[in-house]
């Protein structure tokens, strides 16, 4: 059983295929039948989209309850209990973000729940087909939103000072980030947290970016939106510098692009994540970039993971990182080695690629250049 929104409850959607912005029950009856318990205002869209064997309506429920219990209040855990007695449940499994109140309720009255600790659906992590369209399709309106922005730097003339000016004021992280967010959204795309990070605000590989920009120097543009219609992520990071790169940041991204590239020979059925993990982050230390802590403290070289599952949400099974998880044909995962170094900035690169039985694809078309 599940009882959440699906518009932020990943596990829900992929259950059910029903988008809604309030909470919803959702259960698997013993044998085998899915149910999902709706208000009067999202009923007839359920039935019409939802794809499970059943639909209730809370207001129907709630009648039949009542002609037991004429004198009590009809609370969403009172009206649950009703209807998992008029199924004959009595145990249920559920996810381990599952509501507190409800939980609490349903045990007080005898019902056995048992929260899963891991994946609540571990087949989400082997795509379908269908799935694997949708993450294309996303992927493509991400790369609209990546031209976007690096049109707008490749155009931006470069001042006396460096720094880059567009539309005759100097531009910033927070213009680049809303033209891309102006392109995304128009493709049906929701932008979340984009990143263009230029300069020493590149090192902090989470870091949004804000200010002006500057020439000469690593501009990182990490762009992950999901789409409204499919629900599906897209993901792409792009390093670009307007102008001539120092030749030590130009060594710096052909480190990363070569390590990625391995990644790419590495990745395959069965593969072990952590072995390419450890391949990407050999390759970037041998040419010359050590991983670590600098004299301020600071995290320097290649300190995060090198991919993550991405489907129905940005982050999910399986990763490719310190913790060694085995790639399986149908697994879609990102492949994204990044340096940083806090007088530098950072280069990261990233696609998007389909595990396959002697392999991997890449999904994302999008060309990689440093200098714009």
């Amino acid at each position: 059983m599940i009882y959440a929104d699906s518009e932020s409850s990943a596990d829900l959607y992929y259950a059910t295929r029903f988008f809604a912005p309030d909470p919803f029950l959702y259960l698997r009856d013993p044998s085998g039948r899915d149910h999902v318990v709706v208000t009067a205002l999202e009923v007839d869209r359920a039935r019409r989209t939802a794809r499970v064997d059943q639909v209730h309506e809370w207001s129907r429920i709630k009648s039949r309850w009542q002609e037991r219990h004429p004198d009590q209040s009809a609370t969403t855990e009172a009206l649950t209990l009703f209807l998992l007695a008029e199924l004959g449940i009595q145990r249920l499994a559920t996810p381990d973000d599952f509501p507190l109140l409800m939980a609490d309720r349903l045990r007080e009255a005898g019902i056995e729940l048992i929260p899963e600790s891991g994946p609540f659906w571990p087949e989400r992590a082997i795509k379908s087909a269908e799935e694997i369209a949708h993450i294309e399709a996303a992927l493509e309106v991400t790369a609209m939103g990546m031209q976007a922005g690096i049109e707008m730097i490749a155009g931006a003339a470069i001042g006396a000072d460096g720094i880059l000016w567009s539309g005759g004021a100097p531009l910033t992280s927070e213009r680049v980030r809303g033209e891309i967010h102006a392109r995304l959204v128009r493709e049906g795309a929701s932008p979340r947290h984009t990143i263009v990070a230029g300069g020493p605000q590149g090192a902090d590989p989470h870091e949004e970016g804000h200010g002006v920009l500057r020439a000469s120097q690593s501009i990182i543009l990490d762009i992950f939106p999901r789409m409204e219609k499919s629900g599906y992520w897209g993901d792409m990071t792009r390093t670009v510098c307007k102008g001539r790169a120092p030749e030590r940041l130009r060594a710096l991204w052909d480190a990363v692009k070569a390590a990625q590239e391995l990644a790419f020979e590495r990745i395959g059925d069965q593969v072990s994540g952590l072995a390419v993990h450890q391949a990407v982050t050999d390759s970037m230390t041998r040419a010359g970039f050590v991983t670590g802590i600098d004299e301020a403290g600071r995290q320097i070289g290649f300190f995060h993971g090198t991919g993550h599952g991405l489907g129905l949400e940005i982050h999910e099974a399986p990763r490719i990182g310190g913790k060694d998880q085995t790639l399986l044909t149908g697994h879609v995962v990102t492949v994204e080695p990044g340096l940083y170094y806090p007088d530098l900035g950072g280069a990261r690169l990233e696609d998007v690629v389909v595990v396959e039985a002697h392999g991997c694809r890449n999904l994302t078309r999008f060309p990689k250049f440093l200098e714009v």
